[in-house]
């Protein structure tokens, strides 16, 4: 049998091992349901701008005590907007989806007049023309199926427990409820020192009134950012024992999003919670051995990080595309001025070295808990900037001794990175410049679109590397490559770790190529065909795989095929694509296409030549990238960060052993 047919039936053999590993993932017993803590009267107080660094024992005594005594977490309230007005939250809380009022500024939710929410068709209207598929009045409408109900003191509670038609069962302050569930309006933090301490001495004195009813379960939430700086808010429930709140939605211990509450009411009520963004919240195991004290501070400290990496995102991703922008102005001026691009100066190599190891540094950073010092900022400059520096070391110093040697360090050390951290609850990822930002409450765990263009890149280098590898027999080489490619590709798109339901495409579709052409085998339009076929088989399969497991454990993945069995396809591909041009015209990632698109015309017009496994690897990547680009919602992100973190790290090679002849064009009988 020839090599290039070995190879293709090796391919197949291991994209139909690829399915199996990830049915094995999928169909595995899912993690129990939150268990419903047992009957009696629920009590939600919502104040919209409710942080973490403003419960202390001085100002809110009782919510320290509540917090100390009771489950606590970080909330995502993001609606529809990047700021949540407290109307915004409230309606969301109802829906159980994203919901908002019309755009900023934000409106106080007026009084109820006769027993009916002022303004609910506007709120519908605007729930409808937002694309999530909210429907306000959820909350209600589902409690009343289940023979409970839900009344509400206060206008913004109103919003959240009035029922599709705008109905809503009102109760005067500190009277009881005729309802299981009852909605408070703490009110609106304002953002004046001295009017906030004031403002949260009132919430902590309405909180007391019903903490101090036996046999209630209390939860006491910051329902939205209102005018207050846009950061995680706080949520402390009671009830649930002592330790830390999670739910299936973010699968991170300490963070929960606003949708999950509504899921936690319909539970306990017994009402069914299907069908929504949010999961019932439960307590990590384990979390209430740790005082409450720690806990408490680790929320305030996850509150400073994420604000930090809120405010400095933007400056270090300017910087470095203005850099990177730069870099390559430089290089393309050089070697159009006649200097070998492999031969470029030590201190222009170096420099994009350095550039190309930053993204992966952000992630480094994280090890170092920086949100606990006095000044996070400097901190986390300071964590970066010592991780990008011993990165790039180390990349410059086996650069010099082998070839490829800058690309290969930082191939390893990205995938030990990111594969380490997605099988450890991506804790690294979560709160840092390229990864999940939970302010956004885009996604919480998993592979996202920078990492995986970072994580895309190191695989296909790892897989050429290997491929290329001098010391194994070709077939040997060519068979070793291809696994570790589905390894990483499996870790990439399982549901259990990558839950990257647009990665595996672009990963599966550029291991192809590049074993393709490192075999020899000639292109052909059955062949391509069968490959992008496999692609879409294996892509499809994993996310079918994890939309059989039950809805309380899936991830975006099985909850996209659930969208489009629901009919909602138009909706997320109408948000996607407006998501695509929004980022198109993002300053940053201009720069750096206008900056690799100027220096790969100047490669091209000086007729450079990598080696024959740079060439792979280039190859490979832009497969990569352009896949990324089609079907990813993040518009230019993944072909950008794909030239920053290899082109650098490509033209540092300065091996001397380049061969003569090329790589076979796709249409081109291997020679």
């Amino acid at each position: 049998m020839t090599l290039p047919r070995r190879a293709a039936l090796a391919v197949v053999a291991a994209l139909l091992a690829l399915l199996g590993l990830t049915a094995v993932g999928a169909t595995a017993s899912a993690p129990a349901r939150p268990a419903s803590p047992g009957a009696g009267p629920v009590v939600l107080v919502g104040a919209a701008g409710l942080a973490w660094s403003d419960i202390d024992a001085a100002t809110t005594p009782t919510l320290r005590r509540l917090a100390d005594d009771g489950a606590v977490a970080s909330m995502t309230v993001r609606a529809v907007r990047s700021r949540a007005c407290a109307v915004d939250g409230w309606l969301t809380l109802s829906a159980g989806r994203r919901a908002a009022d019309v755009a900023e500024p934000c409106r106080a939710a007026p009084p109820v007049t006769d027993g009916v929410v002022p303004r609910w068709s506007e709120y519908l209207a605007r729930a409808r023309a937002d694309g999530y598929d909210a429907r306000p009045g959820t909350l209600a409408q589902r409690l009343e199926a289940a023979g409970a109900c839900v009344a509400a003191t206060g206008p913004g509670a109103a919003v959240a427990a009035a029922d599709p038609s705008g109905h809503v069962r009102t109760v005067a302050a500190g009277a009881g409820s005729p309802c299981p569930v009852l909605l408070v309006d703490g009110g609106t933090l304002p953002v004046d020192p001295s009017a906030r301490a004031e403002a949260l001495r009132a919430l902590d004195s309405l909180v007391s009134g019903y903490a101090s009813r036996p046999g209630t379960r209390l939860v006491v939430a910051g329902i939205g950012d209102g005018a207050s700086p846009v950061r995680p808010r706080a949520v402390i429930a009671t009830g649930l024992g002592a330790g830390e709140l999670t739910s299936a939605s973010t699968r991170q211990p300490g963070l929960v999003q606003l949708q999950d509450l509504t899921a936690s009411l319909l539970s306990w009520a017994g009402a069914d919670d299907s069908g929504l963004t949010g999961r019932p919240v439960s307590r990590v195991a384990g979390s209430g051995d740790v005082p409450g004290a720690e806990r408490v501070a680790d929320r305030t400290g996850f509150e400073s990080r994420a604000a930090t990496l809120r405010s400095v995102s933007p400056q270090v991703t300017g910087w470095l595309a203005a850099a990177y922008a730069l870099w390559c102005a430089v290089a393309a001026l050089l070697v159009l001025r006649g200097r070998a691009a492999e031969r470029l100066p030590p201190s222009v190599r170096v420099l994009g070295e350095a550039l190309a190891t930053v993204p992966l540094a952000t992630y480094v950073a994280n090890l170092v808990p920086w949100w606990h010092a006095g000044r996070p900022v400097l901190a986390f400059t300071a964590a970066l900037a010592v991780a990008a520096v011993a990165v790039a070391a180390l990349a410059v110093a086996v650069g010099r001794r082998r070839p490829l040697g800058a690309l290969l360090v930082v191939a390893v050390l990205t995938l030990l990175v990111l594969v380490g951290d997605v099988l450890t609850g991506s804790g690294l990822q979560l709160a840092s410049v390229f990864g999940q930002n939970p302010v956004v409450g885009g996604r919480f765990y998993g592979i996202g679109n920078t990492s995986y263009a970072l994580y895309g890149t190191a695989s296909v280098a790892v897989v050429v590397l290997v491929a290329t590898a001098g010391r194994l027999p070709r077939p040997w080489a060519l068979t070793l490559a291809g696994v570790v490619g589905l390894l990483l590709t499996a870790v990439e798109g399982h549901p259990s770790y990558g839950a990257d339901f647009g990665g595996p495409p672009g990963l599966l579709l550029a291991g192809l190529v590049v074993l393709a052409l490192a075999a020899g085998v000639r292109f052909t339009a059955v062949r391509v065909g069968a490959a992008l076929a496999a692609v879409v088989l294996v892509t499809a399969g994993v996310a079918v795989l994890d939309w059989l497991r039950p809805a309380a454990s899936r991830t975006h993945l099985g909850e996209f095929v659930q969208t489009v069995l629901d009919g909602g396809l138009g909706d997320v591909l109408g948000r996607k694509l407006a998501q695509n041009l929004t980022n198109l015209g993002s300053p940053p990632l201009l720069a750096v296409a206008l900056g690799t698109l100027v220096l790969a015309v100047a490669l091209w017009r000086a007729r450079w030549r990598p080696t024959r496994a740079g060439a792979l690897v280039l190859r490979g990547c832009a497969v990569v990238g352009v896949v990324g680009f089609a079907i990813n919602d993040s518009g230019l992100v993944v072909p950008a960060f794909v030239a920053l973190s290899l082109l650098p790290l490509v033209l540092a090679d300065r091996s001397a052993d380049r061969v003569p002849d090329r790589i076979p064009d796709v249409a081109e009988p291997p020679g």
